[in-house]
């Protein structure tokens, strides 16, 4: 009994091991549920987030419509660990540093010119088909806000 006890442990942490990346995937901005904070440009009208396992990174792009018909996009990749964000074309001085908590779980830190300017906590569920970033920042203006954003795998 003990060796079969044994063996299911073992085989329950290989394939926790082996399992899917839960980030992993295609997701899409459920608009009704989400509050966006205010921003200069029209409110988005929809939005997809991909990201993928490129070595020991992820390469997350999103790409979307605002309301005004204008469409926005924007690829950066960080480590899969935590770290720094590489943006492709981010103006100067604005950073981001992601906090790993587990593969279901990270904060995100926006920083322009070495100051906080916004937070973000993310969450996968448990089943993995919704993903939440709640927010606190401060815009343009340096007016506070707080947003909540659902995305759902696809």
């Amino acid at each position: 009994m003990r060796k079969a006890m044994l063996l299911l442990a073992v085989f329950g942490l290989v394939g926790t091991i082996w399992a899917a990346d839960p980030s992993v995937g295609t997701w899409k901005l459920n608009i009704a549920k989400s509050k966006m904070p205010p921003s200069a440009q029209a409110p988005v009208k929809e939005e997809t987030q991909v990201t993928r396992e490129v070595g020991d990174q992820y390469e997350i792009t999103f790409t979307g419509t605002r309301t005004d018909g204008s469409t926005f996009s924007l690829k950066f990749s960080c480590p899969q660990k935590g770290g720094v964000v590489k943006y492709e074309n981010a103006p100067e001085g604005q950073m981001s540093v992601t906090t790993m908590i587990s593969p279901s779980e990270w904060y995100g830190t926006s920083l322009s010119g070495g100051k906080q300017v916004a937070f973000g906590h993310y969450v996968i569920s448990k089943d993995g088909k919704t993903m939440t970033r709640t927010g606190k920042g401060t815009d343009d203006k340096g007016k506070p806000y707080e947003s909540l954003a659902v995305w759902e795998k696809q």
